[in-house]
């Protein structure tokens, strides 16, 4: 910290954690570990603020016409890394950088038009101020037959570009940086202002929902509501959104062809334009918030963060006509507006893909939902990425009807979304009586239909339907799988040569999975005593849709001299439980193990990792290490720390205060580290802790007891940090309640809070009924925004010569030092007595830009003089 504080005050903000950030396969750049020259000097391309209200009314003209959500500028660039950025040597290692820093951006990716290194080299692109966000490493591997390489985005302004190669391989780099592109909206993120206008416009393009045109529509459902079991979760997994040459994005999905080959066939909307630039694709998969959120609520209305599970590249095979461009549709029979692509790579087994079945039949799918209103049995479905923000699933409960959009003629399915949707299990407590109509909006365009089989039937063209719409306007039209399976009778403009190529003549056919059945074992892991002879271990398969072969299943690496047997050894579908016996452990080393447990079924292999810990009974005493025994003004919320014992798999915590532990405050079993942060304690208190470890032998010998005295503060970091909802005036509360009743004389509060746009927040402390906005969006209203730098850590004081409303430093944390809060300040609370529950509010009153709480303090005073207490962690 550059600022000096008072002793007391020091204690309160001690702590700073840092984190190794790592890349998809757990390499990370050598900048982050090698010393190279600061940022600042490494070569800068600068680009400035875009004229947003212009670029909304384009966005708003673009989409109501039928063309893909743009979410990008893009800006040309020529830098070669053989004379262009910055290059530096260590030892045999040198590294080339470039940053790009954009005023305002939402995000950054880049596209580079020429891509070929050397077997030693690799690319990553992350973000300066927070390397947590990290694309890369990109590779020999990646290269592809265009020579062009497309990157996911970076939500942040100022982004780096790192090249590192053995100094030997340097001069084979080639590298050539093309396109620069610029967010402005789109996955979760907006630039300050961005709000399409509204110009009242007609055509047949798709509509948002939201003002900014950046969130989806709370209306929509969250593909996480369905239940565990239900079918749909199987084409939910075979969509992504995409992004094409960093600008333009849309829906698709990946199809099964005849030759069940899970070649990476991915279908989207000929309007949505990938035909011109195939290589400029990157789709982003399992995209999807990791909860239900009600429909309708607010909280389906916040994006969630993005992925960075992502494919790169494609090669284009064949589409038909768009619908939207009288240029290109000059017959309307065959402007069914279908495109197929092979995505470049071989995806991760984790993402867990899926190639939908599809079915090409000419007369309409019949949707007909059950008497169950819990229910989706019966509904046809479409699955989506609306506004580019996380998965949804949008149900259709009637018969699909012939129709047409634009230049089409009967060339499409006008599918009518059900005014009731189910409300289904997954949907959170209490459950609505009724649910608002799903719909798609810009972004869902190119996005699957399904019968109510799950079969992919066409692909979202465009319609009327957005949050709210009743009537004719709750529909959409899909360009249909029927009409493009022919096209126009060649392999450039017809689907059945990619979907059928084994020419069968299929007319419909089922899905399959990355693999199609996969396993869970129950325990995931197993610790035992060398004193016993046998575990067993639980398994249970799930199975694709369609799928009946057997599952041969076997164990290896288990220690000498144990044993491993299945019963059964082989599953059948629909038989889908086994148990996996470890045997003769008794006679087994000490020490981890990992046995391998695999799934056979032809060439389908599915394996997991089962971890193995063998334990030998516990010797040896526990040393405890800090705070000392006996120390003082100590935090109350300490982080207790000892020395690992050999064998310990863990350990238990106990704080009590007494030292016979009649009254235990903290118990906390299971802790697998070293350190346990104790919450919660009260000010000016002794405590007593100690530990005890335990292993699968049970536990082993407690530790001495040692005690400490809290100080005088009373702080609450929230575990995990608490989130503070994007663009919400009602904000987050998070509350400390105590039982001291001494009164207040006075009071100081610090604050820690991680945001990319300070001036956003408001921060509101109460207790009974004394209420002061402690902050109050630092630089409004002398600017509309207010700061526009990162963090907090901030002590606020009445005495303090400088106001916190006007602060703002140009480094993060950008509000911090101690400072006056804003009027009334803390006087409200003197004489208030300290017991009861105090609430801190914190709201985002201004979207595009996210952060949370990490920690809050109340610095009391109890006696008519300030009190200095010794914390051992005073600044120099």
């Amino acid at each position: 910290m550059s600022h000096k504080r008072t002793t007391l005050v020091a204690a309160l903000l001690i702590a700073a954690s840092t984190a190794g950030f790592a890349a998809a396969n757990g390499s990370a750049p050598a900048s982050f570990s090698v010393p190279l020259q600061s940022i600042d000097q490494v070569v800068t391309a600068r680009f400035g603020s875009l004229d947003l209200q212009t670029i909304a009314e384009e966005d708003a003209l673009r989409e109501a016409s039928g063309q893909p959500m743009r979410f990008a500028i893009a800006h040309d660039s020529t830098v070669d890394a053989r004379n262009g950025g910055s290059w530096e040597s260590k030892g045999g290692q040198s590294v080339w950088r470039y940053r790009v820093q954009a005023d305002n951006a939402a995000s950054l990716n880049f596209g580079f038009t020429h891509f070929r290194l050397p077997p030693s080299a690799q690319v990553y692109i992350y973000a300066s101020k927070d390397h947590a966000q990290l694309a890369g490493p990109y590779s020999a591997a990646t290269h592809n037959a265009l020579g062009q390489l497309w990157t996911p985005i970076i939500a942040a302004s100022d982004v780096v570009i790192e090249l590192d190669v053995a100094s030997g391989e340097r001069d084979q780099v080639e590298l050539v940086l093309g396109k620069i592109n610029q967010g402005y909206r789109g996955f979760g993120t907006q630039s300050k202002g961005y709000v399409q206008p509204a110009l009242n416009l007609t055509g047949e393009g798709k509509s948002a929902c939201s003002p900014d045109a950046i969130r989806s529509g709370s209306c929509n459902m969250d593909v996480a509501c369905l239940d565990p079991s239900d079918p749909w979760n199987n084409p939910r997994r075979s969509v992504g959104a995409y992004t094409i040459a960093g600008t333009d994005t849309c829906t698709g999905s990946l199809v099964n062809n005849t030759a069940n080959d899970r070649s990476m066939l991915f279908m989207t909307a000929s309007h949505c334009n990938v035909v011109a630039n195939p290589a400029g694709i990157v789709v982003y998969w399992n995209y999807e918030s990791p909860t239900c959120r009600l429909p309708g609520s607010g909280a389906s209305g916040t994006p969630v963060t993005r992925p960075n599970t992502t494919s790169s590249g494609s090669t284009f095979l064949g589409r038909t006509r768009n619908p939207f461009n009288s240029g290109d549709c000059t017959n309307g029979a065959v402007c069914s507006d279908n495109t197929v692509v092979r995505l470049n790579g071989t995806p991760d087994p984790a993402w867990n893909l899926y190639w939908a079945g599809w079915d090409r039949s000419a007369t309409g799918a019949v949707c007909t939902p059950g008497p169950n209103p819990n229910s989706d049995v019966g509904e046809c479905a479409a699955i989506h990425h609306p506004g580019v923000d996380e998965k949804r699933i949008t149900f259709v409960e009637q018969n699909f009807e012939v129709g047409g959009i634009s230049g089409g003629t009967n060339t499409h399915w006008h599918a009518y979304w059900d005014p009731t949707p189910p409300i289904l299990p997954g949907i959170p407590a209490p459950q609505p009586p009724s649910l608002p109509p799903g719909v798609t909006e810009p972004g869902s365009s190119g996005s699957p239909l399904y019968n109510a089989s799950q079969h992919f039937v066409g692909v979202l063209s465009g319609g009327p339907s957005s949050c709210g719409a009743t009537g004719a306007n709750l529909s959409d039209f899909y360009g249909q799988l029927a009409v493009a399976w022919e096209g126009e009778g060649t392999a450039a403009t017809r689907m059945k040569d990619w979907l059928d190529p084994s020419n069968t003549g299929a007319t419909a056919i089922d899905g399959i999975g990355m693999s199609p059945f996969t396993f869970a074992l129950s325990p995931t892991s197993v610790s035992v005593c060398n004193t016993t002879n046998s575990a067993a271990i639980n398994l249970a398969a799930t199975y694709d849709q369609g799928f009946s072969n057997p599952v041969n299943l076997t164990a290896t690496g288990n220690p000498a001299p144990s044993t491993a047997g299945f019963a059964p050894a082989t599953l059948t579908p629909p038989t889908a439980a086994s148990v996996l016996t470890l045997g003769g452990l008794s006679g087994v080393a000490p020490g981890s193990y990992t046995v391998v447990v695999t799934g056979t079924s032809g060439s389908d292999v599915v394996n997991k990792n089962l971890p193995l810990t063998v334990a030998a009974a516990l010797s040896g005493s526990m040393n405890l290490q800090s705070p000392a025994d006996g120390a003082t003004s100590v935090g109350t919320s300490p982080t207790l720390t000892w020395a690992a014992l050999t064998g310990a798999a863990s350990y238990t915590v106990e704080v009590a205060t007494d030292a016979v532990f009649a009254n235990i405050v903290v118990s906390q079993a299971g802790v697998t580290g070293t350190s346990h942060v104790a919450t919660g304690l009260n000010p000016s208190t002794t405590y007593y802790w100690r530990v005890k470890p335990t292993n699968g032998c049970g536990d082993g010998t407690v530790s001495a007891t040692f005690s400490f005295t809290t100080a005088n503060i009373i702080c609450h970091a929230p575990s995990p940090a608490l989130a503070i909802p994007d663009g919400n005036a009602t904000g987050v509360n998070d509350t400390i309640t105590l039982t001291d009743t001494s009164v207040l004389t006075g009071l100081t509060v610090s604050i820690k809070a991680a945001h990319t746009w300070v001036g956003d927040l408001k921060f509101t402390l109460s207790k009974d009924a004394a209420t002061s906005a402690l902050i109050d969006r630092p630089g409004v209203p002398a600017s509309t925004f207010g700061c526009s730098g990162n963090d907090y850590d901030v002590i606020l004081d009445d005495a303090a010569g400088s106001p916190v409303e006007t602060a703002c430093a140009a480094t993060a944390p950008a509000i911090t030092g101690t400072l006056s809060p804003n009027a009334p300040g803390l006087a409200p609370f003197t004489g208030l007595s300290l017991a009861g529950t105090w609430t801190l509010n914190v709201s985002d009153n201004a979207g595009g830009d996210t952060g949370s709480l990490t920690e809050w303090c109340l610095i009391p005073q109890l006696a008519p003089s300030d009190v200095i207490f010794k914390d051992g962690f005073e600044t120099p």
